[in-house]
C-alpha cells in the first residue's frame, strides 16, 4: 500500500478550516466508497498557533487527523516542514501531498492520484493539479514557469490538445505531491528562513528540478481554490506601497524576491523580470493614485494566511 500525508497548515481561520477539512473528506470519502484500497490517506494539520479554537475543534470533529501545533512563527514553510518530518519519521510516508485549508478538490480527485501511482514510471517526479479559480471555470494554476527571460508566474493555459501531464518549471503549495526521498534522501526541505511564507513552493520546486526531479502538472487532479480569501487591494498611500515592498506578509517583497532571483536565476537577463515586475508595479500605484488613471490589474497584498 502507498501512504499518503496530506499537510495542512492552518492559521486563525476557523470558518474556512471547517469547509476545508469537509470537502476534503467528502472526497476521501467517495475514495473510500468506491472500494480502491491501494493507496491510504493521512491527513496531517498544524496549526501555528491560532487562538480563534481551531485546534479543538478539529479535535472534536476529525478525531482521525494528525494535528501538530506551531508557535504562531513557523508561517508556511516552517509548517509544512513540521508536518513533512512528522509524516516521514512517525507515519513512514511514501509522499507528501500538500494542500490548503480553502481548496475543494473534484470528487474523483483521489481515484485519480491512486490511477497515477499504480503507474511504473513516476519515480522521480513531483506532481501537481490543475487549479480552477473558485467555480468560475477560469483555470488559476497548471504549474508555474521561470523563463530563460526571467519571466516568473503561473500557466494558466495547458494549450491545444494537451496530454494528461503538463510539464513545468515550479508548482504551487497546494495540491502538489512530493515523494519522501526528495526529504530522506536528498535533504529536500522547505527554506522557511529565506521564504517562510511566499516563494517557498516555487522555491522548493526548482530546487527539486536541479535535483533531478521531473516537476509536472497532472491534468486529471482537480482542485477549486478559493482565490478570494488570499485578499486583494490597491494600495492608497506611499506607507501602503512600502509596507507591500518591504513585510514578509507581502508577495511583493523586494529583499525575498532579490533572494529568489540570485538563487535560480542562471544568466544575467533573467534579472529583467525581476525589473519588469517592479516597474509595472511600482508604476501601476502612480498611475491609480498620483495620476487617477484606472487599471486592471490590480496589485496583491497578502495577509498571514495559508
Amino acid at each position: 500500500m502507498i501512504r499518503f500525508s496530506i499537510l495542512i497548515p492552518i492559521y486563525n481561520r476557523l470558518n474556512i478550516t471547517k469547509q476545508g477539512l469537509k470537502s476534503l473528506y467528502e472526497a476521501l470519502g467517495y475514495y473510500t466508497r468506491s472500494g480502491n484500497s491501494q493507496c491510504r490517506f493521512d491527513v496531517i494539520v498544524i496549526d501555528d498557533g491560532s487562538t480563534d479554537g481551531s485546534s479543538q475543534w478539529i479535535s472534536d470533529n476529525y478525531p482521525d487527523v494528525y494535528l501538530l501545533q506551531g508557535n504562531g512563527e513557523l508561517w508556511w514553510s516552517g509548517a509544512t516542514n513540521v508536518g513533512a518530518r512528522y509524516a516521514i519519521e512517525t507515519l513512514h510516508s511514501d509522499y507528501l501531498l500538500l494542500w490548503n485549508d480553502d481548496i475543494a478538490p473534484d470528487n474523483s480527485y483521489f481515484l485519480e492520484v491512486e490511477k497515477i501511482f499504480s503507474r511504473q514510471d513516476i519515480s522521480g517526479i513531483v506532481f501537481g493539479s490543475k487549479i480552477f479559480a473558485g467555480t468560475t471555470g477560469k483555470i488559476w494554476s497548471i504549474g508555474g514557469y521561470f523563463s530563460k527571460w526571467g519571466k516568473y508566474g503561473m500557466y494558466r493555459d495547458p494549450g491545444a490538445n494537451p496530454s494528461a501531464f503538463f510539464d513545468c518549471d515550479w508548482l504551487p503549495g497546494m495540491g502538489t505531491i512530493v515523494p519522501a526521498s526528495a526529504i530522506s534522501t536528498k535533504g529536500l526541505y522547505w527554506d522557511e528562513k529565506q521564504f517562510p511564507q511566499y516563494h517557498g513552493d516555487s522555491d522548493y520546486a526548482l530546487r527539486c528540478k536541479e535535483n533531478g526531479y521531473q516537476i509536472k502538472t497532472c491534468l486529471n487532479l482537480v482542485l477549486y481554490n478559493a482565490s478570494d480569501n488570499s485578499g486583494t487591494g490597491g494600495y492608497k498611500n506611499l506607507k501602503g506601497l512600502w509596507w507591500s515592498l518591504a513585510s514578509m506578509r507581502s508577495n511583493y517583497n523586494f529583499r525575498k524576491r532579490l533572494v529568489f532571483y540570485r538563487r535560480h536565476a542562471r544568466q544575467p537577463l533573467q534579472y529583467w523580470g525581476l525589473a519588469h515586475t517592479y516597474l509595472f508595479f511600482i508604476g501601476s500605484f502612480f498611475k491609480r493614485n498620483i495620476f487617477r488613471i484606472p487599471t486592471f490589474a490590480q496589485p496583491k497584498d497578502f495577509k498571514k494566511t495559508f
